[in-house]
Formats: C-alpha cells, sequence, structure tokens
C-alpha cells in the first residue's frame, strides 16, 4: 500500500483487498473486540503505519457493514480512548459493491509520539501480517527513533494554510525578526510554505500543507475549531470549594496569546481587592503576587499535554486560593519534588519558543522556584502546593491572609 495516498476509488479499494493482507494492510469483518482492534492501531502508530478495512474478510471479500456510522464513531472512540497517547487516524466510508466500509488509516506523519500502547498496557509492533508484542529492546529503539519528536510540531490533518492568520503571524515575524513578512519573503525568495516549515509551524502531509499544532495555537484564524481542548476555563466561586455559589463563569477561546490576556482580565475582574483605611487615605492589599499568578497560567497553556481531546487548562479561583489545573500530569524526569527546584522538561517544544519570544516566558526555565514560589511566600507567608491527581497537575496559590 501506497501510504501516501488517502482517498481512492473503487477500482483501487478492489485492487488493494486483491492483494491480501500485508505489513501495511489489514482486514476486518466488523468492529468486535475493542482491545484487539486497539492493538492493531497502535502497531501500525509504533511501525511504518498502516490501513485497517473494516466490512472486509481475511480473503479480500467485501462484506460489508449493517451499520458504518457507528463503526465509523465507534473508532473515532476508540482511538482516543483506548489507545495511549491518542492516535490520530484518518477515517473514511465507501460503498464498493454495494456494500458500506470503513477505512481506518494510520499515517507516521501525523502520529509521533512512539510508544503507543493499548488501554490494556499492550504495546504492539507490526511484523509481516501480523501484530506482535515489542520487546524492552525494541521499545528502547522505538522511543529513541521519536526522542526528536514533540507532538506541538506534530501536523493538524483537517487544516490548511487557510486557517493561518497571516495578520498574527506577520505581526510576531516583524517583532521577532525586525522586518516585515512581506519583505523577508520577498528578500529571501522563499514561499510561505517553506517559512513557515522552517519555523516548524506547518508541514507537508500527503501533498497538502498543514498547520503544525504550535502553527494552529499561536497564529490559527480559529484553534479551537480543530483542537477544542485548547480553550481555557476559568471559574470563580464564592467560597472555599466547588459547591460555593459561581460568582463568574468563562469559556476561554483564540489563539495561545489571547487566551492568556483574557485569562488575566478574569483574574483580576474577580479577584476581590481589600483595603484598609490609613487616616484619610485607603491602601490597597495585594491578595496575590501578579507574576506568580502569571507563571502559573502561562506554565499550564504552555507545558500541558495538548494531545488530551477532552481536557482543557481549567482556572478555579476561591476565596481562600486559586487553582491551575493543567492536563497530561508532568512531562519526562519532573517530579513533584524537584520540580519545585527549577527541574523541566520542554513537553512542548515550539510552543514554549514562541511563548518566549513574545515575552511570556523566561528563557532560563526558573519560574517555578524564582517566580511561582519565592514570591507567593514572600506575599502570603505560604508556598504553593503541587498535586498530582490522574493525569491532572494542580498548582495550588494561596492567597494573603487579611
Amino acid at each position: 500500500m501506497d501510504m501516501t495516498k488517502i482517498i481512492m476509488s473503487k477500482h483501487d479499494l478492489l485492487a488493494e483487498f486483491a492483494q491480501g493482507e500485508s505489513q501495511h494492510r489489514e482486514f476486518k469483518r466488523q468492529l468486535e473486540n475493542p482491545e484487539s482492534v486497539a492493538g492493531e492501531i497502535v502497531a501500525f502508530a509504533n511501525s511504518e503505519g498502516g490501513c485497517l478495512y473494516f466490512g472486509v474478510a481475511d480473503d479480500g471479500a467485501v462484506v460489508g457493514l449493517t451499520d458504518s456510522a457507528t463503526t465509523f464513531q465507534s473508532l473515532t472512540h476508540l482511538c482516543r480512548d483506548r489507545c495511549i497517547p491518542p492516535v490520530s487516524p484518518v477515517l473514511e466510508q465507501h460503498t464498493v459493491e454495494g456494500r458500506d466500509i470503513v477505512a481506518l488509516t494510520v499515517l507516521s506523519a501525523l502520529n509521533r509520539l512512539k510508544p503507543y500502547r493499548t488501554a490494556g498496557g499492550r504495546f504492539y509492533i507490526r511484523v509481516g501480517k501480523d501484530k506482535k508484542d515489542a520487546t524492552g529492546r525494541e521499545l528502547v529503539r522505538i522511543a529513541q527513533a521519536a526522542g526528536e519528536l514533540h507532538y506541538d510540531e506534530s501536523p493538524i490533518w483537517e487544516t490548511t494554510l487557510n486557517d493561518l492568520s497571516q495578520d498574527a503571524f506577520a505581526a510576531y515575524h516583524e517583532a521577532q525578526f525586525g522586518l516585515s513578512l512581506g519583505e523577508q519573503l520577498e528578500q529571501s525568495r522563499l514561499a510561505l510554505e517553506t517559512l513557515l516549515h522552517n519555523l516548524r509551524l506547518a508541514a507537508e502531509v500527503d501533498g497538502e500543507w498543514r498547520l503544525t499544532v504550535a502553527g494552529l495555537l499561536m497564529f490559527g484564524v480559529a484553534p479551537q475549531r480543530f483542537m477544542p481542548q485548547s480553550r481555557l476555563s476559568a471559574v470563580a466561586f464564592a467560597g472555599v470549594d466547588e459547591d460555593a455559589d459561581i460568582l463568574d463563569r468563562r469559556e476561554i477561546t483564540g489563539r495561545l496569546p489571547e487566551i492568556i490576556t483574557d485569562t488575566r482580565l478574569f483574574l483580576e475582574r474577580n479577584i476581590r481587592q481589600p483595603a484598609r483605611e490609613l487616616g484619610f487615605q485607603r491602601e490597597d492589599l495585594a491578595l496575590y503576587d501578579r507574576k506568580a499568578l502569571g507563571e502559573a497560567v502561562v506554565n499550564a497553556i504552555a507545558h500541558r499535554d495538548y494531545s488530551f481531546g477532552g481536557s482543557q487548562v481549567r482556572i478555579f479561583l476561591f476565596s481562600d486560593r486559586v487553582e491551575v489545573r493543567s492536563p497530561g500530569g508532568l512531562p519526562n524526569s519532573v517530579t513533584l519534588e524537584n520540580i519545585r527546584l527549577g527541574v523541566h522538561a520542554e513537553r512542548n517544544r515550539r510552543l514554549a519558543t514562541l511563548l518566549t519570544q513574545l515575552g511570556y516566558m523566561s528563557a532560563i526555565g526558573t519560574g517555578i522556584p524564582r517566580l511561582i514560589i519565592r514570591l507567593s511566600r514572600l506575599l502570603s507567608g505560604r508556598e504553593p502546593d503541587f498535586e498530582l491527581i490522574g493525569e491532572e497537575l494542580r498548582v495550588r496559590i494561596w492567597a494573603k491572609p487579611v
């Protein structure tokens, strides 16, 4: 199978089926055992990619599906929920010889977070026409081969360059390089696609240019159209827990710089401002250090795991603290103990670079001990809490007692 070609005609499909199962091709009469099918998908993702055809017998005969729409939907959920990390498939429905089939293609270019495993904890690779459990040595080799690949540099299949806000990208380019985008393209004689590729903001997949995760989140026209998990949920409560009355709630969307700005405005609007009277003068009392809060919010946005499709960053403002909840746990080598010492690992290398260039982050990587912990302790007398609950990191910054 030519893994660079996805959409095929009826004639091409019949020719494909006639070749039988292979390293890149698997037939299924129907979707019966989700864990087994997840294993086939994981095997392709850990190898060189491939395609599963549902509604096709082992000998290549088209038997059809009784409900292809349900199969299509079930496969979408299976790739997200039973493959870890989630696999990004290309799903297609076809009618061949009057019968409905579904094709699920796994492209290596769209799935770079190797090694993958099933929800049952099995790591598979594709060997010939079969999947087999990967050995420890094979897992090490897969991980090493994928070591320089980061999720934020992966292409988003559904996007095109029309989903890029050229105004937003041009403003960044001029601020960063001191040269307008038009002047850069004219002087360098580069195509826009090449410039975006060099900056890891776009990638060519199957002959088409797609925005990467970083390109979409930083410069996309409507990032949440393709990645709804990139929004931020902010809620202000009247009391100290989630059972208290809700004073304000916002679903904050847009590009990441816009989300950072709108989150700051939400916090400023909802953090109460106590004061004390000194004669005829009034002195406002700060409950939180603004730099500490800003660092916690930006860290969550920059370092969260964007492959978690159903989870967004959440900001909860209580009467005695601010909680920043970030999906994806801690990156490799980072623990709840050493994170306080400034140990860090960039889960999203390109996003971190872009946010640093735009002035939202520090390049030295010591924001947690230097800003979040130290400044919060100086103001409130209490260090922030760091807690890992499942796959969510929670940072609690306590208000100054008044």
